[in-house]
Order: C-alpha cells, then sequence, then structure tokens
C-alpha cells in the first residue's frame, strides 16, 4: 500500500478507515492488533471502525476507534456506504474481512490507500494485497495483525480488553445481588448451530458440581434464541444458587455480567470470546474447531478439545463435530473450572 509504513502512521493527518468483522468472536479476535495500531498511530491521527449495525455495540465498548460508523450490509446500503465514507476523506483503508463486499465500498469511495486480501475479484478493489499464507498456522489474531500493522510485527500482541458502561455494570451488579458468590457463568448456546453445542445435560452436571463444590451460584446466559434451552437446564437447580440472564441483556449488558463472574464455561462461541475480553477465565469447549487458531484470548482461558482432526470450516450439524464434543467429560470440564483462581475473590 503506498504510504502505508511506519513513518506513515506518524503522520497526524493520517485518516484511517478499518473495515471490522461481520461476528462477533472476530471482532474480539481483531482487537489486538488494533490496539496496537492505535499505540503507533500519530497521537492526532483518526481511526475510524465501519461495521454492520448489530457489531456497532461491541467496538463501542473498546478504547481504539475514535468512532464507531454503521454501514448497511444490504445490496441497496452500497449507494449510501460510499457516500459517507467520501465525505468522511478517508486516506487509508484496512479491510479485515475477506469478502468482495467489505472492499467494495472503500473501492467506490475512491480511499486512496486500501489495504486487504485480494484473492478472487478483490485484487480489483485493493491497491495493497496482503498474502496471509505465513500464518496459516498461527492465532487468526496474527492474520488481522498482517492486515492492520506495518512490518516488522510485534512479537507479541496484547490481551483484548472491553469496557462496559458503569451503567451496564450496576444493572449486572444489581441482576446478581442474590446470587451466592463464587459465581459461574454458564453459556451453552453456540450460533453456529450443533456443531458447536457440547450436550446441554453436560452443562448442567457442570452447574451442580459448581454449586455442591464451592457452595456459590451460577448464571445461564445467551442470545433470546438460548432462552428455552437455558430455561430448561435451570429449572430444577435451588436457589438462589441459579439465575437465569439469557435473552435479557443487550451485548453490553451481556458484557458487563461477564466482567462481574468468577469463571465461565462456555461452547466455542461469541459469548466465549466476550468473556474472555472482559478479563473473566473462560473454559471453552472445542468439537472440531481449533482452539489453537480461534480460541479465547486470555492468559487463564483453556480450550477442551478431544478431536484427532481439526478444521476451521464445518458443517452446521457434523456427525464428527457431535462426536467430537461428546468426548469431553463433565468431570473433566468441572476439574478444569474448579481449579481456576478467582477474578473476583
Amino acid at each position: 500500500m503506498t504510504g502505508y509504513d511506519a513513518s506513515a502512521l506518524n503522520n497526524p493527518r493520517v485518516r484511517l478507515l478499518v473495515v471490522g468483522p461481520n461476528w462477533l468472536g472476530d471482532g474480539i479476535m481483531a482487537m489486538p492488533a488494533l490496539q496496537v495500531l492505535r499505540d503507533r498511530l500519530h497521537p492526532e491521527a483518526s481511526i475510524s471502525l465501519a461495521v454492520k449495525p448489530g457489531q456497532a455495540d461491541l467496538w463501542k465498548m473498546h478504547a481504539a476507534p475514535d468512532r464507531v460508523l454503521s454501514l448497511g450490509g444490504r445490496n441497496s446500503d452500497i449507494r449510501a456506504n460510499v457516500q459517507q465514507l467520501r465525505r468522511e476523506g478517508f486516506t487509508h483503508a484496512l479491510i479485515i474481512p475477506h469478502s468482495f463486499r467489505s472492499a467494495l465500498s472503500p473501492a467506490l469511495a475512491r480511499i486512496p490507500c486500501r489495504r486487504g486480501t485480494a484473492g478472487q475479484l478483490r485484487r480489483l478493489l485493493v491497491s495493497d494485497g496482503v498474502d496471509l499464507r505465513p500464518c496459516a498456522q498461527r492465532h487468526q489474531q496474527w492474520e488481522v495483525a498482517t492486515i492492520l500493522l506495518p512490518a516488522p510485527l510485534p512479537r507479541q500482541l496484547p490481551p483484548p480488553r472491553l469496557h462496559p458502561p458503569e451503567t451496564d455494570r450496576e444493572q449486572a451488579r444489581t441482576w446478581m445481588t442474590d446470587l451466592p458468590a463464587p459465581r459461574l457463568g454458564l453459556i451453552p448456546g453456540a450460533a453456529r448451530g450443533p456443531s458447536k453445542r457440547w450436550p446441554g445435560e453436560r452443562f448442567l452436571a457442570v452447574a451442580r458440581a459448581w454449586i455442591e463444590h464451592t457452595g456459590g451460584g451460577v448464571t445461564w446466559l445467551g442470545t433470546p434464541e438460548d432462552v428455552p434451552l437455558c430455561r430448561e437446564l435451570s429449572r430444577d437447580l435451588p436457589a438462589p444458587h441459579s439465575l437465569l440472564l439469557a435473552g435479557k441483556t443487550r451485548l453490553t449488558g451481556f458484557a458487563a455480567v461477564l466482567e462481574a463472574l468468577d469463571a465461565v464455561v462456555a461452547n466455542d462461541s461469541g459469548g466465549m470470546h466476550l468473556a474472555a475480553a472482559t478479563g473473566t477465565p473462560v473454559v471453552g469447549i472445542f468439537g472440531l474447531t481449533d482452539p489453537a487458531k480461534t480460541g479465547p484470548l486470555h492468559e487463564r482461558a483453556v480450550g477442551m478439545q478431544h478431536a484427532e482432526q481439526v478444521s476451521r470450516s464445518i458443517a452446521r450439524d457434523s456427525e464428527a463435530a457431535r462426536t467430537a464434543l461428546a468426548a469431553i467429560s463433565p468431570e473433566e470440564v468441572i476439574e478444569r473450572v474448579l481449579a481456576i483462581p478467582p477474578s473476583n475473590p
């Protein structure tokens, strides 16, 4: 990319557009590199992050972007997106997603320097194509770092860190007033379907063991789609040791609840990554997806897996994935989660 080097980042006139990922977990795995980019930029340089409307609340909890722009994802939104980007006068665009659509609006807006992967037709839309093959065996955060950061890359990246609004933190404390400590969060859902869902009865076994061993409480978390499952799993647990919060929070409130917990057990999901980004220890349950590539970025996070082969791309309902998930016993998970030092002693 012409002008995109270490010296260019020291220019206060840099107006940088970062096109962010479309999924919650991918967004969080992009944060370490963006944090480093923010530190390298001239203090007066500007970072605007463009994401789909559903991802905007996530980035409002992150310190790196100066502004968060919501761009529509439909074909009918392209003209408005382009007009908005042209008005901003961006000098550089760093495009994290690999889709054609994600690179189209920056190209049509005539942003001079556009950096991103250049596969297939995207080579017509970017001015600096990025080769991610050297990152093939590394965690996904390094793919993002290769796009966002000039060489040489740092030896390490910082963990992602979110800061939920204080109003949501107060609400989280109110919800959990009567829930005994220590508190465990359980996220039994996953948007990708059965291939990423550990059997629900095993989450229930973990909940019972936590209550028995610690005298503490558990809270059930997830999206509105997860409410029936969480309600069913929590139904027979003793009060006041179980709290159902699935479907009751927006993203910022979800993050605030996770931040207030002592530990979390979750499927490989956006909720798992969200918990790690709040600083709460996590035990992540993996089927065929590889925790070495997409595991939670937290020094006290643990990815558990019993699979002979791993893949980044699996069907929503894969028999092999369900078999790998079923091979993880509740006793193993209970042992791991009880061994985590409390984050909120």
